[in-house]
C-alpha cells in the first residue's frame, strides 16, 4: 500500500481546505486536505546560514540537521516530504522569494524554511511555515539549544510542525527502550531515540535481561533479570538512574505492563508451581491474584488505554491465544481464533485494535485485529517477525525480525507499510515505544 493510500484510509472522513487558521495567541496552523487523499505534501529545503563563514565542519551540521527534519517529517503517515531532486527552486532564503505556483505545479502545500545560526557553543534556528495555497506565512518560531542538543532540538521542531499542520501529536520526541548484545554480547536494556540514534545502556546485570515496559509518565522502565540468580521483576527509575525490586517471589516474575494511571503493573508471577497473573500496587506494595488456572499457563498481560480491561496469553484452549478480562479478572472471553499460537498482544493507544505475534506456516509474523469486528491483518511476511509494540500515536509499530540473519529492530505503520530498520549492531529484540515527551532546551 502506497502513503498516498494509508493516509486515506486512516482519515476517510477529514476532507478540510488547506489554510492559514488563526487562533488565540496568534497561533496558526494547516488543516487536513482532500487533495492527495489527506497527505500534506511538503517541501523542506537546505537551511540556509545567517552567515557564511561558519567552516565546513558546522555547514555539515546544517545539512545533517536538515536531512533530521525531512525524515522526522515523512516518519508521519499523513505527511509526504517530496523529493528535493523535483524543488522547483534553489537556495531560498526568504519567503519572498517563493514562487507559489511554481511549487503548486509539484503538489507542495507548504514549505518549511529554516535558517541556521551558532557562536560555536549554541545552535540556533529559525523556522517558517509558509502555505503555498494559501500564500502566506502560518508559523514562526526562533529555536535554540546546546550544540549537542541539535538532533534531540530538530525532533522537538518536527513535533511542532506536526501538530500544527494536522492537529495530531507527533512522536519524534519518543524513545525506544529495548534488549541488545551489543556489548559483550550480553543481554542488557537500552534506550534510544525513536529512529533508533543516540542508544544508551541502562542495566549492567552480566546476566539475562528481558521484557522492558515503560511507565505512562514515561521516566520508570519495567524489565525482569536473572542478576540474582531468580528471574525477579525490576524498576529503573530514568531521571534517577536508580533501580529497585518490584518483585521477587521464588520463581517467576515475568513480563510486566503498566496501567494507564501510572499506579499498578499487572505481571506473571508463579504461584504452586503455575504462571498466573498478578496486579501489583507499585507504591504500595500490595498484589492481587487475577487468574486462578492451575491446569493452563498465563502470560505476555497488557492493559487497555481505558485501564478497565487485559489483554493477555493463555493455553487453556490446548494452544496459546489472546484473551481480554476485566481489570480484575472477570469476564474472561477469548479474542483469537485463526492460528494454533498467539501471543505478545499489545494494545493500540487509541483502543480500537491489538498487535500481536502469530505463528504461520513460515515462521511469526505480526498481526493486528481490530476489535470491531475481530478478524486479523497479518503485516509481515518475510523471515520471522516478533515482539509488536505501538507508538503513542497508535499509527505505527515497533518489532524484532531476523529478516537479515540477526534479530534487528524494525518500524512500520499500522497497516505494514513504510518499514524502517532503526538498529545494527548486536542482535536486539523485545521493544517498547515510550510515551511522548515535551523536551525543553531552556
Amino acid at each position: 500500500m502506497s502513503k498516498k493510500e494509508t493516509k486515506y484510509y486512516l482519515i476517510p472522513l477529514t476532507v478540510f481546505v488547506l489554510t492559514g487558521i488563526s487562533f488565540a495567541q496568534g497561533d496558526a496552523y494547516l488543516r487536513l486536505t482532500d487533495y492527495g487523499a489527506g497527505v500534506i505534501r511538503l517541501a523542506v529545503p537546505v537551511f540556509s546560514l545567517r552567515y557564511d563563514n561558519y567552516g565546513a565542519a558546522w555547514d555539515s551540521v546544517a545539512v545533517n540537521l536538515a536531512g533530521v527534519l525531512r525524515d522526522d517529517l515523512n516518519f508521519s503517515p499523513f505527511l509526504d516530504v517530496v523529493d528535493s531532486a523535483l524543488y522547483p527552486q534553489r537556495g531560498i532564503e526568504e519567503t519572498r522569494e517563493i514562487e507559489p505556483f511554481s511549487w503548486a505545479n509539484i503538489g507542495v502545500q507548504a514549505i518549511i524554511l529554516t535558517e541556521f545560526d551558532t557562536d560555536g557553543k549554541e545552535i540556533g534556528l529559525d523556522i517558517v511555515v509558509w502555505s503555498i495555497t494559501g500564500s502566506s506565512k502560518i508559523y514562526s518560531h526562533k529555536y535554540k539549544c546546546d550544540v549537542v542538543q541539535g538532533r534531540r532540538l530538530v525532533h522537538r521542531i518536527s513535533d511542532d510542525i506536526h501538530k500544527l499542520l494536522t492537529g495530531e501529536e507527533g512522536v519524534a520526541q519518543t524513545q525506544i527502550a529495548f534488549v541488545s548484545t551489543r556489548v559483550y554480547g550480553m543481554k542488557e536494556i537500552y534506550i534510544c531515540d525513536y529512529d533508533g540514534y543516540a542508544p544508551r545502556r541502562i542495566t549492567n546485570s552480566r546476566s539475562l535481561v528481558f521484557s522492558p515496559d515503560w511507565s505512562p509518565g514515561g521516566d520508570k522502565i519495567t524489565y525482569t533479570s536473572y542478576k540474582n540468580g531468580n528471574p525477579d521483576l525490576y524498576m529503573f527509575d530514568i531521571y534517577k538512574e536508580r533501580e529497585t525490586v518490584l518483585a521477587k517471589h521464588p520463581g517467576l516474575n515475568l513480563t510486566a505492563s503498566w496501567s494507564p494511571d501510572d499506579r499498578y503493573v499487572v505481571y506473571v508471577r508463579e504461584i504452586n508451581g503455575n504462571a498466573e497473573l498478578s496486579l501489583l500496587d507499585v507504591r504500595t506494595g500490595e498484589e492481587t491474584r487475577l487468574t486462578y488456572t492451575p491446569y493452563s499457563i498465563e502470560s505476555s498481560p497488557c492493559f487497555s488505554p481505558t485501564g478497565r480491561e487485559i489483554a493477555f496469553t493463555s493455553d487453556r484452549s490446548g494452544t496459546p491465544q489472546i484473551y481480554i478480562m476485566d481489570v480484575m479478572g472477570a469476564n474472561v472471553r477469548r479474542l483469537t481464533f485463526e492460528g494454533s499460537y498467539n501471543d505478545g498482544a499489545d494494545w493500540s493507544p487509541r483502543g480500537d485494535k491489538i498487535c500481536y505475534t502469530s505463528r504461520v506456516s513460515t515462521g511469526f509474523d505480526i498481526a493486528v485485529i481490530d476489535l470491531a469486528h475481530g478478524k486479523p491483518i497479518y503485516l509481515t511476511s518475510v523471515a520471522n517477525n516478533e515482539n509488536p509494540n505501538w507508538s503513542p500515536d497508535g499509527y505505527h509499530i515497533v518489532f524484532a525480525s531476523n529478516r537479515t540473519g540477526r534479530y534487528q529492530l524494525y518500524t512500520m505503520n499500522w497497516d505494514g507499510s513504510d518499514v524502517r530498520r532503526i538498529t545494527n549492531i548486536g542482535a536486539n529484540s523485545a521493544p517498547a515505544w515510550s510515551p511522548r515527551y515535551r523536551w525543553s532546551f531552556d
